[in-house]
């Protein structure tokens, strides 16, 4: 009985055993494994979550939106310090292109620093030799040197010395400058009378008001306002007349008399103008053929203003972009050269450029 007893408890005890090793641990492994998974996730969950937070409320440096503060107008110091280097950088390439379109906008001589002269005296600047761009100012100088009347004219002395400085870097010895110099010295002249007039008009008048102050006030002016007085009619800026209770002597009348202003001219003497500049289509041959060249186109500039006789002088390569470029010189617009106010005909060379890609 013994025997069968123990044999009984062990057979019991192994089976006991077995199933601890073959089920009780396995649903322990499974749930320790599952835990760490989750915890995992929730680690990896919250650190984006707080990532988020950070960098979205702005506390890292990853933002890329500024800031407002008070280092904002020192950054717009800074873009707008930059913008100038970034124009004055420009290759012959990009000059070129920024003179066609200055010359496509009739920017032939203004504004300051954008406009088809100054872009090819840069083009100069950075290739003294190039042919292109001295041929380009040649056919310039007429424009430019009617701007420089048109200013004169107008009286804008400072705009017209800006120009003739330009002009006298494309073309030193041009004799046209000369010409334009001499008309700025009598318009400076003429202005440096009209302001002296001014002055003895004024003079005379404050003169003739301080006497009517001094009867006002009982007949004598007092010994301040007499002796100012007397000052400023013996003064040599002045030159004006004696007060009226005295007698003019002639001698004073003639240094009152104010020097006689030169009569201005009949009319208006300036060169022609471009209205719409030669507006060129390029040929549909030419641009399959990846081809570029130039053609210089002579003709006259009628009283009327109409383009005549347009025909080609020289181009490179020949015959292939001839057609485009009178079309175009004969599309354009002039107003006509002027010589005392009356229009006349005159003659006229551009060169028209055909390039591709810039």
């Amino acid at each position: 009985m013994p025997n069968v007893i123990g044999e009984r408890e062990v057979f019991e005890l192994n089976v006991r055993c077995a199933r601890q090793r073959s089920v009780l641990p396995r649903p322990r492994m499974r749930g320790a494994a599952s835990a760490k998974v989750l915890v995992a996730l929730a680690i990896v969950i919250l650190a984006g979550i707080a990532a988020w937070w950070y960098y979205g409320r702005g506390g890292g440096t990853l933002s890329l939106t500024p800031t407002p503060g008070a280092n904002a107008p020192a950054q717009t110091a800074t873009e707008a310090a930059s913008t100038p280097a970034v124009q004055t950088d420009l290759t012959v390439d990009q000059l070129y292109g920024e003179a066609r379109k200055a010359m496509a906008d009739n920017r032939m001589v203004a504004p300051p620093g954008n406009n088809a002269l100054e872009f090819y005296l840069r083009i100069l600047d950075k290739q003294p030799d190039n042919s292109n761009a001295k041929d380009a100012l040649r056919e310039l100088f007429p424009f430019a040197t009617a701007g420089v009347e048109d200013q004169i004219n107008q009286n804008n002395v400072d705009e017209a010395t800006r120009i003739m400085d330009l002009l006298a870097k494309a073309d030193p010895s041009n004799y046209t400058l000369t010409i334009l110099r001499s008309k700025m010295d009598a318009k400076k002249k003429q202005n440096d009378r009209e302001l002296a007039l001014k002055a003895q008009q004024d003079a005379a008048a404050a003169a003739a008001a301080a006497s009517a102050a001094a009867a006002a006030r009982g007949g004598a002016a007092p010994a301040g306002d007499a002796a100012a007085t007397a000052s400023a009619a013996t003064s040599p800026t002045t030159q004006h007349a004696a007060p009226a209770t005295q007698a003019p002597k002639p001698a004073d009348v003639a240094k009152a008399t104010p020097p006689p202003v030169p009569a201005a001219p009949k009319g208006e003497s300036r060169d022609v103008r471009v209205l719409t500049p030669p507006r060129p289509k390029y040929p549909a041959a030419a641009a399959r053929n990846r081809q570029s060249g130039w053609v210089e186109v002579e003709f006259t500039v009628a009283a009327s203003g109409e383009v005549q006789n347009a025909h080609v002088v020289a181009s490179q390569p020949a015959r292939v972009f001839d057609r485009e470029a009178v079309r175009a010189v004969e599309s354009a617009k002039f107003d006509p050269k002027l010589v005392n106010g009356e229009a006349v005909a005159s003659t006229l060379k551009r060169r028209i450029e055909f390039n591709l890609g810039e």
